[in-house]
């Protein structure tokens, strides 16, 4: 009776293998650890230099109508009880944002990687309407930095499971019109 769900730090890990992988870096190498990072550095301002390339992942749920529609199904487990099972899909959307001289390329090989390899993401699905990347240089300090950005969704089965009881008895009272 586990729940079949991905938690956030499970999603943001599948997503930076996926990057290193598209990006053809070594997942091992202490350089790709600072290469491509999850979230944004909590010291505020760029803590790179203009020169480095450096990737960031930002992962959310989105909204989408899909998200609202559940199937909800029972199974016997006891005398006593049964398993409920309530199964939806969850939209995960993902961003990507990359500085420095090699912004664009690594954003258009990420993105190219994940029509190409979807088993870098399983057990997510991609959702095919993948923005392009977005070239848009960031005035920082009083110097321009290269940055490119892009997002794409997935959509996730999520299964949530829980034991209910069957109902025993009942008391039940017939009161007439007064």
């Amino acid at each position: 009776m586990a729940d079949s769900v991905l938690q956030l730090t499970d999603i943001e890990n599948i997503f930076w293998n996926c990057t290193i992988q598209n990006l053809g870096l070594d997942p091992a190498a202490k350089e790709s650890q600072k290469r491509i990072r999850i979230g944004y550095p909590a010291e505020g301002a760029p803590a790179w230099k203009r020169t480095d390339n450096v990737g960031f992942i930002l992962v959310t749920l989105a909204d989408d109508p899909i998200t609202q529609q559940a199937e909800i199904s029972y199974t016997r487990a006891s005398e006593t009880t049964a398993i409920r099972s309530t199964s939806y899909t969850r939209v995960i959307q993902v961003s990507w944002t990359f500085y420095g001289p090699s912004s664009f390329d690594d954003a258009d090989k990420v993105r190219a990687g994940l029509y190409r390899s979807p088993l870098l993401y399983s057990p997510l699905h991609l959702i095919t309407e993948v923005t392009s990347p977005i070239r848009l240089p960031e005035l920082f300090g009083g110097q321009w930095w290269e940055r490119t950005s892009f997002t794409a969704q997935f959509n996730e089965k999520v299964v949530r499971s829980t034991n209910v009881n069957y109902i025993q008895s009942a008391e039940v009272q017939i009161i007439p019109n007064r």
